[in-house]
């Protein structure tokens, strides 16, 4: 009985003095200084992290057990509805994309599963609450509206350039919902998926914050608004992960300098250069729909960007 605690304090007091030692050895290097942010962005965020994780858990299972409706007689308030159940929905595109396909069958417009597709990976109650948190909820607000601005407007134009539906059969598509898993098994996995991106997330922002001198972000991301949203959007190229997990990174640059434009066309510009995107619009609904979806999206991050730096 009185052997466990000593052995315990022993190997507690060992991995101590390990750690120390190895602190000191690394003492003013760059490594110490990453590994010091990436500890320091992560326990800031790690309580809002365990939020995010119940309401993504949450919305994914409302939306299991309901049947997702926007139909209507008119069209304009169908998509208008569509774009909003968009923003609601934690379904990433590669996903979404199959489940509008299936919708078709039961009438509802193209235009309004365009709307829905475009805004589910913008914005859904956990990437609300983490920018919200983390960034201002000013943030938050705009970046919502501007998802659903640019669903809305997909869906619009998609009536007026999209007649046909011929470059893809529909009837070859069957998305079955996978069945809900049990509150365990999803937490976990939910927990394993958010953990890994945004540790990689934190990763980058604790480099780049050890790295990069502060004026050098100033500079390209704060500075001239039509310079730094151009630049911001290329950022996202490499560095969007997904909508949450951008987070840290981004609220890393703009307390190192980064304009609230750049950040704006940062999160609109990054889902429509994901690989997983670009590959799901080109299978599944065709080339001329994925070079309307880039384009669109692409312009439109910059000017609503330019539109926000002026505001």
């Amino acid at each position: 009985m009185v052997t466990t605690p000593v052995i315990i304090n022993i190997t507690l007091s060992g991995y101590l003095d390990l750690f120390f030692q190895i602190r000191n050895w690394l003492q003013g290097t760059y490594t110490l200084r990453i590994l010091e942010n990436f500890f320091d962005i992560f326990i800031a965020i790690s309580p809002y992290l365990a939020i995010s994780i119940l309401l993504n858990i949450a919305a994914l299972r409302w939306f299991q057990r309901k049947k997702i409706h926007f139909t209507a007689r008119n069209e304009i308030v169908s998509l208008l509805i569509a774009g909003f159940i968009g923003l609601l929905s934690p379904i990433p595109t590669y996903a979404a994309i199959p489940i509008g396909i299936n919708l078709l069958a039961m009438g509802i417009p193209f235009s309004s599963i365009i709307a829905f597709v475009i805004c589910s990976p913008l914005m859904n109650p956990s990437i609300f609450f983490i920018t919200g948190t983390q960034m201002g909820w000013e943030m938050a607000i705009v970046r919502t509206l501007t998802a659903y601005v640019l669903g809305v407007t997909a869906g619009l134009l998609t009536i007026k350039i999209f007649k046909s539906l011929s470059e893809f059969d529909r009837t070859k598509f069957n998305f079955t919902p996978r069945p809900e898993r049990p509150l365990g098994v999803e937490l976990l996995r939910n927990s394993i998926y958010v953990l890994k991106y945004f540790s990689f997330a934190i990763f980058i922002s604790a480099a780049v914050k050890a790295l990069v001198p502060p004026e050098v972000i100033t500079s390209l991301l704060g500075g001239n608004a039509k310079t730094s949203t151009l630049v911001a959007m290329g950022l996202g190229i490499p560095f969007y992960t997904c909508g949450g997990a951008a987070v840290p990174f981004v609220k890393t640059l703009m307390d190192m300098g980064m304009s609230k434009g750049a950040t704006l066309a940062f999160f609109t510009a990054g889902p429509a250069t994901k690989v997983e995107t670009l590959y799901a619009f080109k299978r599944l609904l065709g080339v001329k729909i994925l070079l309307f979806y880039l384009a669109l999206t692409l312009i439109f991050a910059y000017a609503a960007g330019l539109l926000y730096s002026l505001i």
